[in-house]
């Protein structure tokens, strides 16, 4: 439980330190939203808001996990790795999604098939190898088995 916290302590300090930054590069770039001139007139005051935001949350959370385990001396466990994973993965997919908005300026970035893809194959991946990975008990984090009934205790 201290390991949690002192990990969301790190991963709050990043986050608060990284995202103004991160904004501030990101807008000196030109790296703003992208608004269609036959959109809504609403639209026109969201032009040039900086997107790819979400990269300053990971890269907090994958350095608050990483020093988390440096300072303490703990193993790093397949779960927290698989974790990391899902969140970097689903990451890539909104990063090439702003990517695409911002460089191709298309204002819907990937296409609804291709986000869901992405998606997909992130998904599938960490489930399959969350049914792979055992911890040093045996227990894998994820199980093949559903089970509604025996929850109940009947």
């Amino acid at each position: 439980m201290n390991q949690i916290l002192f990990s969301g302590i790190i991963g709050l300090f990043f986050t608060l330190l990284g995202t103004p930054l991160l904004i501030t590069v990101l807008a000196r770039k030109g790296y703003g939203q992208f608004i269609r001139d036959d959109g809504p007139r609403s639209h026109a005051g969201k032009k040039g808001t900086p997107t790819m935001g979400g990269i300053s949350f990971i890269m907090a959370t994958l350095i608050a996990y990483a020093l988390t385990k440096i300072i303490t001396g703990e193993s790093v466990s397949s779960s927290g790795l698989l974790v990391l994973f899902l969140m970097a993965g689903m990451g890539m997919v909104g990063f090439l999604d702003d990517y695409i908005k911002i460089v191709k300026q298309r204002s819907l970035g990937l296409r609804a098939k291709a986000k869901m893809s992405g998606q997909l194959v992130v998904g599938i991946s960490f489930a399959l190898l969350a049914v792979q990975f055992s911890d040093s008990r045996g227990l894998t984090p994820a199980s093949t088995k559903l089970s509604f009934v025996s929850d109940f205790g009947w």
